[in-house]
C-alpha cells in the first residue's frame, strides 16, 4: 500500500496501500457497469464502494415488495375503501351500501361511482405502498450502513455480490480493500473499527485476533476459497513444500500481509506432522527462503508485481488459483502455468468474521449473517465464482494438507517472523563525554563506530534503519536526540547517489567523530522520543524496535525519571504496533540495572559489554540473534 486501500468515503482506514496489483490491468470493469439507462448507483469497484439505494434492484428498476408489505399496503387501501363507502352511504337512501339505489335512478352515474371508488382504491394501494417503502408501515426506514474490511483479493468480488443483494435489505454495505497486517490497526482504532472483516483465511482470522487480544467471532466460516499454488514459466513437478521453499530465487508474500506468504511454511509443517518430513527440514528451508526473500523483495511487493515478475521470467512465485486465473484473464499469451505439491496443497478459506464494537455487534452479526447467504448462492455467489474463487467446501480434484492441531501453526509462523520478516529499527547512540574515554588504543566511541558498521553489514538489503546520537541538549536547548540519518531502506538510493546503507555509514562515523563527543547523558528522554517515533512511523510489514547504547546513566536533571519513563512505555503499548526497545550497555559505568528496566517493558533485551573491547561482539550478537535465532 503505498500503503493502503480504501474507498473514498469508507469510515475507515487502511494503512497500507498494497493491492492484488490486479487492478491496473481493469480486469473487473466490465463485470461492474451499470445496465444502459440505470439510475445512478452506489459505484462498485476497486476505488469505491458498493451501495444501492433502498427500493432498487442493481438495474434500477423498483422490486416487488415482500409478503409484509403487500399486507401493510393492502390493509391501508381497505382502510380508504371503508371510509368512501361510509360516504357514500351519507349521500344515499339511508337503506343498503348506497350503490345500488343510485343505480337504480342512474345507470350512467352508478358506473361513475363505481369508477371513482376503484380509482380510490388504486390510489389508497399506490399510497401505501409509498408509505411501505419511506418505512412508515413495514421495511427498514434509513438502511444502516455496515463497513466491511475485506483481502485486496477478495474486495471487489464482494462489493459486486452487494451490489446484486435485493432492494429490501436493511444494510448500506460499503466494501473496502484492506491489506492483513493493517486490520490490527484498525481493530484498536476506535471509531475507524469495521464492522465485518474477511481475511483470506481462518489462520489469519485467529492470528490477528489473538495479537489485539479479541475473542474471534466467526459469522461464517468459509465465503469463497482457493488452493495456493506455485505458478512460473518452468515450473515443473513439485514432491512437498520444503522444495518449493528452496526452489531458486522463488517469491511468496509476506505472511503478515497474506496467507499466500505462510502457506508453503503451513504446508511443510503438515507435511512434518504426517510424518513425511522432520522439523529440521522445515527450519533448514525456512531460513533459505528468508534469506532470498529478504534480499530479493521490492518496495512495491505484492500478487500482481509478482506475477508479472515471474511472467517475464522464471522466477517461480507462491500465489493462489484464483490469483493466477484473473492475471492470465488480463495477460493473453501469458505463459504461466501452476504446480501443487504431490503431497498437497494449503486451502484458503475466507472467513467472515464480526468486528465491530460492542454496541454494534448484533447488527453486524444480522448483516454478516445476510451477506454471508447472499455471497453462497444465486447471483452472489456467482461474484465469487466469476472472479476465480472456488465455492466453499470444493476440492475437486486437491490433495488439502491439514494439521492435526492447528495451534502448531503458531510457533512455526513466530520462527518464520524472527527470520522472514525484515528489520526497521532505530539504532541510538551516545555521544556524552565518557564516549571518549580509552580501552587499550581505541575510544568507546570508535569502538562503537565499528560496531555499527560491522553490523550493517548484517542487514539484508530490505532491512529500514534510521540513526540518532544523543547526550544532554544534543539536538538544542531542552532535546536530548539529534537525528542523523532518517529511517529507510539499506538498498535505497541516497541524494549522493550511493545507498542508504553508505550513507547510513558515514553518518555514523561524523556523528560520533571527537568533535562531537561531551556532555551528559540523556537516556530517559531520548529512549521516549526513539520509542514513539519508532511507533508512530510503524511500519506493520515489519518488526519495528529501537536500538540503544550507552556507557552511562541518565545525567539530565530536567528530564523525566526512569519510574515516568517505564510509565509511559506501559502506557503507549499498542498491540497493534509492537515496538521492541533493545539497550546495550557499555563498559561497567553503564546503568545496567535501568536498562534491563527499559528493554523488559517493551518486550526487548538487554546486553552488556562488559569491556570496551566486547562492544563489537555485544552489539554483532544482538543483531545476529535477531536476524538468525530460528535458523539455529
Amino acid at each position: 500500500m503505498g500503503r493502503h486501500f480504501s474507498d473514498s468515503d469508507s469510515e475507515f482506514d487502511g494503512s497500507r496501500s498494497d493491492s492484488s496489483g490486479l487492478s491496473d490491468s481493469g480486469h473487473g470493469a466490465d463485470d461492474r457497469r451499470q445496465s444502459p439507462g440505470a439510475p445512478a448507483q452506489g459505484t462498485v469497484g476497486p476505488g469505491g464502494p458498493s451501495r444501492l439505494r433502498a427500493g432498487q434492484t442493481p438495474s434500477g428498476r423498483q422490486a416487488a415488495q415482500p409478503g409484509s408489505g403487500r399486507a401493510a399496503a393492502g390493509g391501508r387501501g381497505e382502510q380508504s375503501t371503508s371510509r368512501g363507502n361510509r360516504a357514500t352511504r351519507k349521500a344515499g337512501s339511508g337503506d343498503g351500501f348506497g350503490f345500488e339505489h343510485r343505480e337504480a335512478r342512474s345507470g350512467r352515474r352508478g358506473v361513475w361511482l363505481w369508477s371513482a371508488a376503484a380509482l380510490l382504491v388504486i390510489i389508497a394501494i399506490v399510497g401505501g405502498i409509498a408509505i411501505w417503502k419511506s418505512g412508515v408501515v413495514g421495511g427498514c426506514g434509513d438502511r444502516t450502513p455496515v463497513n466491511i474490511a475485506a483481502d485486496p483479493s477478495i474486495r471487489d468480488a464482494v462489493a459486486d455480490a452487494t451490489s446484486k443483494m435485493s432492494s429490501d435489505s436493511c444494510y448500506d454495505y460499503t466494501v473496502t480493500a484492506v491489506a492483513g497486517a493493517d486490520v490490527p490497526g484498525l481493530l484498536t482504532s476506535g471509531d475507524k473499527t469495521p464492522d465485518l472483516w474477511v481475511p483470506d483465511s481462518s489462520q489469519q482470522a485467529r492470528r490477528v485476533t489473538t495479537q489485539v487480544r479479541r475473542e474471534l467471532d466467526t459469522v461464517s466460516p468459509s465465503i469463497a476459497a482457493t488452493p495456493t499454488v506455485v505458478a512460473g514459466t518452468r515450473v515443473g513437478r513439485l514432491s512437498n513444500w520444503v522444495e518449493v521453499m528452496k526452489l531458486d530465487g522463488l517469491r511468496a508474500g509476506n505472511p503478515i500481509d497474506t496467507s499466500t506468504g505462510d502457506a508453503p511454511i503451513v504446508g511443510a509443517l503438515a507435511e512434518v506432522d504426517a510424518g513425511k518430513l522432520t522439523n529440521d527440514d522445515l527450519v533448514d528451508a525456512m531460513t533459505v527462503l528468508a534469506v532470498q526473500q529478504n534480499n530479493a523483495r521490492l518496495a512495491n511487493d505484492n500478487e500482481g508485481t509478482r506475477l508479472n515478475l515471474a511472467n517475464t521470467s522464471s522466477t517461480p512465485v507462491v500465489t493462489t488459483e484464483q490469483q493466477l486465473t484473473l492475471f492470465t484473464r488480463t495477460h493473453p499469451g501469458s505463459k504461466l502455468t501452476s504446480s501443487i505439491p504431490a503431497d498437497g496443497t494449503v486451502m484458503l478459506d475466507y472467513p467472515l468474521v464480526n468486528t465491530a464494537p460492542s454496541s454494534r455487534s448484533e447488527t453486524a452479526t444480522a448483516a454478516g449473517k445476510e451477506l454471508a447467504d447472499t455471497l453462497t448462492s444465486g447471483d452472489g455467489a456467482s461474484s465469487i465464482t466469476d472472479a476465480g474463487f472456488r465455492k466453499p467446501g470444493d476440492t475437486k480434484g486437491l490433495t488439502v494438507l491439514a494439521l492435526k492441531d492447528p495451534s502448531q501453526v503458531d510457533k512455526a509462523l513466530r520462527q518464520w517472523q524472527v527470520l522472514g520478516v525484515p528489520i526497521r529499527t532505530l539504532v541510538v547512540e551516545d555521544t556524552s563525554g565518557s564516549m571518549a574515554e580509552k580501552d587499550g588504543d581505541e575510544t568507546r566511541a570508535q569502538l562503537t563506530i565499528g560496531a555499527s558498521l560491522m553490523g550493517l553489514k548484517l542487514f539484508p538489503n530490505n532491512t529500514e534503519i534510521g540513526g540518532w546520537a544523543f547526550g544532554v541538549n544534543k539536538g538544542g536547548p531542552g532535546q536530548d536526540w539529534k537525528e542523523l540519518s532518517p529511517i529507510r531502506r539499506l538498498d535505497a538510493t541516497s541524494a549522493s547517489g550511493g545507498t542508504h546503507r553508505d550513507e547510513l555509514a558515514a553518518a555514523v562515523r561524523a556523528g560520533l567523530a571527537p568533535s562531537e563527543l561531551g556532555g551528559g547523558t540523556g537516556l530517559y528522554d531520548t529512549t521516549l522520543a526513539a520509542f514513539k517515533k519508532v511507533q508512530d512511523s510503524y511500519d506493520p510489514s515489519y518488526s519495528n524496535s529501537v536500538i540503544i547504547l550507552t556507557d552511562g546513566q541518565n545525567e539530565d536533571p530536567n528530564s523525566i525519571t526512569l519510574r515516568q519513563l517505564l510509565s509511559q512505555l506501559k502506557r503507549l503499548e499498542d498491540p497493534a504496533r509492537p515496538v521492541l526497545v533493545l539497550t546495550i550497555g557499555i563498559s561497567e559505568d553503564a546503568d545496567t540495572e535501568s536498562l534491563e528496566q527499559i528493554a523488559r517493558a517493551t518486550g526487548g533485551t538487554s546486553y552488556v559489554a562488559k569491556t570496551a573491547n566486547d562492544i563489537q561482539t555485544v552489539f554483532v550478537d544482538a543483531i545476529r540473534a535477531r536476524v538468525e535465532a530460528a535458523g539455529r
